[in-house]
């Protein structure tokens, strides 16, 4: 889905530049672009995914661990720009995202060897994160009003919903599944600055994969490392990687 919609994103970008080339028009604030340094504010939505890599235990056991559903969340950053080149600026945009869940789902498609419990599924997994994207913007040249380009970089994100969280079914601050809190991501995605008479408005679509394996299989407290309950074990078992993934649109202000 996620592939998708990039795919539909390349080809919208290569139709309105197109469009935009047809005949001159008087440029909206054309030194813009030439401040050393510049801000701006952005909003967004995005679809938090994971990678699921399920373990020899659950093939062994006929049992497939997969991300069923996801539900889109939001996000805010700040946007700080610094002039590199003509076509090369710097970016920082240091801001939250949270509301986005996945659904993993557990599917039995043989005799299974263990006994997952369906009152347990599916397994839903909330993220609210604080994170740092740094970014090159490469920029074609000018059409216009009209400014496609291609962006990319790395993102580092903390995620505060499972800080204090422990294994459990019933209570606020428990889980079937622990993530780890931090990740590194790497960042690619294309857009388009629109230059109005007294901003800079832009829609942008990116797509963000995380480098690190993020499930957790114990967790420290007070000097002792704790693991998940018996009752519970196997669903974390079953997994052998998860990485996170992220499609984000978002419209800048700058």
């Amino acid at each position: 889905m996620i592939k998708k919609n990039l795919l539909i994103g390349i080809f919208v970008f290569l139709i309105i530049g197109h469009l935009y080339a047809q005949k001159p028009k008087v440029k909206n604030d054309p030194n813009h672009d030439n401040r050393p340094i510049h801000f701006g504010f952005s909003l967004g939505i995005n679809f938090m995914d994971f990678n699921v890599r399920n373990s020899k235990i659950a093939f062994d056991s006929g049992v497939v661990v997969d991300v069923l559903h996801l539900y889109p969340g939001f996000h805010v950053h700040a946007i700080v720009n610094f002039r590199m080149t003509d076509y090369f600026d710097f970016r920082l945009l240091p801001g939250i995202s949270f509301g986005g869940e996945r659904e993993l789902s557990y599917t039995q498609f043989r005799k299974p060897l263990i006994s997952i419990r369906q009152e347990d599924l599916p397994v839903r997994l909330e993220s609210n994160f604080i994170e740092m994207p740094i970014l090159i913007k490469y920029k074609s040249f000018r059409i216009n009003n009209f400014r496609p380009y291609v962006i990319g970089g790395s993102n580092l994100r903390y995620d505060l919903a499972f800080t204090k969280k422990t294994w459990g079914k019933t209570e606020k601050h428990s889980s079937i599944i622990l993530l780890k809190s931090f990740d590194a991501y790497y960042e690619i995605g294309i857009g388009f600055d629109f230059y109005l008479e007294y901003f800079k408005f832009t829609t942008e679509f990116k797509y963000s994969v995380g480098i690190r394996n993020v499930l957790k299989t114990k967790d420290k407290q007070g000097g002792n490392y704790i693991y998940p309950p018996a009752d519970l074990s196997i669903y974390t078992d079953l997994i052998d990687r998860l990485n996170s993934r992220m499609f984000l649109i978002s419209f800048h202000f700058e």
